[in-house]
């Protein structure tokens, strides 16, 4: 099986087929710059509120639909939005590093392992019981419990494809970003009112709010001590993207199901993720070159969502109808209640 995935990715990457998708992958990146530029020049700040760069792709892409259906483009939106997602993806494991995640003691571990696990398995029950699909479940539930848009972008990688799988993913990267920002906006503001120590707002913050800028976002609002422990218990959350997505992956495969692609396969990017993550933990990634990956790996995936929004139709988007709105209000308040009520209970066992 290593020898197949070796040659299925020597064919990606083959001179032959980058020259046949260039052109769609030119357009996914010349979409990327355009956010990335907007970004880095705060265009896209409007006082207290502001659109991530993501959000700028998906939107611009989407608004160019209609390019969709040209013969040029079609490999190279497929090859961004598998391949260079993938590869983003991947390349995520460097910012990582075990010694950090682990100096905030064992709160933020159990809070991370809690919150990621409970929020999938809730969301995948939740979806059956509102008539959605378990996949939808796992879509949502991850992207909530994990990392926002990267992890529902490495869920939808692993789940089988369907005619509605990128309009599902469009939603979930779109929904949930904006239930981040107004989290981060409100979940400060609870500081009081629940009662928290300095330690236990950061965890809080840092194991409920969906994608890590709207974490740093809301811990930089109350202060460093809090931002610092907030974004310790949040990459926590992120280094639970692999064994999430993997485990995933292995429950459709079980089933007899096509997971990602065309067959049950181990999801290899995701091991790149690892790998990089350990190698980081050793010291033996350079400031500069972390950085540099960072940089790249957020471009990729950036470049990817634009690729998912040129595939994907606003009416398609707009029938998907209330009960995926719901869902993924449901998922928020409960890893918000969940955080909440563990941050309460183990403080009788002194973590």
């Amino acid at each position: 099986m290593a020898n197949s995935v070796a040659v299925d990715i020597a064919k990606l990457w083959a001179p032959s087929n980058l020259r046949r998708a260039a052109p769609g992958i030119l357009l996914c990146c010349a979409i990327a710059a355009i956010a990335f530029v907007a970004n880095a020049n705060h265009w896209m700040q409007f006082g207290r509120v502001f659109i991530p760069p993501l959000i700028v792709t998906l939107v611009v892409g989407m608004m160019l639909q209609p390019l969709s259906t040209r013969d040029v483009l079609k490999p190279g939106l497929e090859f961004s939005g598998r391949t260079l997602l993938r590869t983003g993806v991947a390349l995520y494991g460097a910012q990582l590093t075990l010694g950090q995640l682990v100096d905030g003691g064992a709160l933020p571990i159990v809070i991370a392992i809690a919150a990621v696990s409970g929020t999938i398995v809730f969301g995948a029950v939740a979806a059956r019981m509102m008539g959605l699909s378990r996949d939808f479940g796992f879509l949502t539930g991850c992207a909530t419990g994990v990392c926002g848009a990267a992890a529902a972008m490495a869920t939808s990688a692993v789940l089988p494809r369907h005619p509605n799988s990128d309009r599902d993913l469009a939603f979930a990267v779109m929904g949930v970003n904006f239930i981040s920002t107004v989290t981060m906006v409100i979940y400060p503001t609870l500081h009081q009112w629940l009662g928290y120590n300095t330690f236990e707002m950061g965890v809080f913050l840092g194991g409920s709010i969906h994608d890590v800028a709207q974490v740093a976002g809301a811990g930089e609002t109350l202060g460093k001590d809090y931002l610092t422990i907030a974004i310790i218990t949040k990459l926590l959350r992120v280094a639970c993207l692999l064994p999430a997505v993997t485990v995933i992956a292995w429950w459709v495969a079980r089933g007899g199901e096509k997971a990602g692609d065309a067959r049950p396969t181990p999801p290899v990017f995701l091991f790149g993720f690892l790998i990089l993550a350990a190698v980081n933990s050793l010291g033996l990634v350079p400031h500069g070159v972390q950085t540099a990956l960072a940089q790249v790996s957020s471009f990729l995936i950036i470049a990817a969502i634009a690729a998912l929004g040129i595939k994907t139709s606003l009416m398609a988007l707009v029938r998907i109808g209330p009960k995926p709105v719901v869902l993924l209000l449901i998922e928020t308040v409960f890893i918000g209640l969940l955080v909440a009520g563990l941050i309460y209970a183990l403080r009788g066992v002194g973590m």
